[in-house]
């Protein structure tokens, strides 16, 4: 039997089938899922590191699709986000705004006994939601039950003010959360939850992509691009060489060649600009 080192240290049995559905979400054509695959069977071994694992399987999809590899890095795009300073809570307010909400970020909301720092506001034909977002740097840290503990008793605060309060985490949520939510009213997003609502599932259906994502990037150029709060390759994707080699302080000819990996990616999304 092989297994799978994770993250955490423990170990997980192999699951083929789940590999081949990471790639066929991240648009991989079905004939290069079988190469990838294929591949896979003669790196495998008993206790491969699952970080190793997808590196060795992103670089391979790099091979074969270089246009949409990328989003097969999705995740850890984001992951990068936080390490780099970047507020998640842009990224979540951008999603609602796709989904027809006006936003305020970091809002000051007096609640019945105290004030309250809300993440981001969100409003829609009679809707109100406070929405609190908690960004993880590490993959294999879920949201925890204090976390949705001290959300829900926040809303309870400000209830006047809001009609629903929505939890969104980089991450996953513990059983714990899961059950607390259902119970309460809370609403959650997270990573592949809930199903076809999750954050992946909001990034991708409305082409909210990270400059993270481009691997012509390195993280000194991502810096600079979110110091100038351009953070979303469509953003990117609407400036031309000149203005970004002089944002980055790069030749003509690199600026090219990260519009060009940008625009592909927007292409293949349907989102360019």
């Amino acid at each position: 039997m092989i297994r799978v080192k994770k993250l955490d240290g423990s170990l997980q049995k192999y699951d083929p089938e789940k590999l081949q559905s990471s790639l066929l979400r991240a648009g991989a054509d079905e004939a290069i899922i079988d190469k990838i695959m294929a591949s896979v069977e003669k790196k495998l071994y008993d206790g491969i590191e699952t970080k190793e694992l997808f590196k060795f399987v992103f670089l391979e999809f790099k091979k074969q699709q270089p246009a949409i590899a990328p989003k097969y890095d999705l995740k850890n795009a984001i992951l990068r986000l936080g390490e780099q300073g970047f507020p998640f809570e842009k990224l979540v307010a951008k999603i609602f705004q796709k989904k027809g909400y006006a936003t305020k970020l970091n809002q000051i909301i007096r609640g019945m006994y105290i004030q309250h720092e809300i993440d981001v506001a969100a409003q829609k034909k009679g809707e109100s939601v406070m929405i609190e977002c908690k960004h993880h740097n590490k993959p294999w840290v879920g949201c925890s039950i204090q976390t949705a503990l001290y959300v829900y008793a926040r809303f309870l605060d400000v209830k006047d003010t809001f009609t629903q309060a929505l939890l969104v985490t980089n991450t996953k949520f513990s059983t714990q959360v899961l059950d607390y939510a259902k119970g309460t009213g809370l609403q959650l997003m997270g990573w592949r939850y809930p199903y076809d609502n999750g954050l992946e599932s909001n990034i991708e259906k409305f082409g909210l992509y990270p400059v993270t994502m481009l691997t012509s990037l390195d993280k000194e150029k991502v810096d600079m691009l979110l110091r100038e709060n351009l953070f979303l390759i469509g953003d990117l994707c609407r400036k031309d060489e000149k203005e970004l080699s002089v944002m980055l302080r790069i030749s003509k000819s690199k600026a090219i060649a990260i519009l060009e990996e940008a625009r592909s990616l927007c292409r293949r999304n349907g989102t360019a600009p």
